[in-house]
């Protein structure tokens, strides 16, 4: 009985964590052409490109 319980944890800890994962990819949001822009010219800027 104590198995099956380990077994209910375990992978019920590892179905959470990919639930959490989809959640979190399926949030991020995409960035607009003029906000990729301005980005990549702070960073371009941070590390001395131009």
């Amino acid at each position: 009985m104590a198995d099956y319980l380990w077994l209910f944890v375990v992978a019920g800890g590892a179905i959470l964590l990919g639930l959490a994962i989809a959640f979190g990819t399926a949030r991020q949001r995409r960035l607009h052409p003029a906000e990729k822009r301005m980005q990549d010219e702070k960073v371009d800027r941070l590390y001395g490109k131009k």
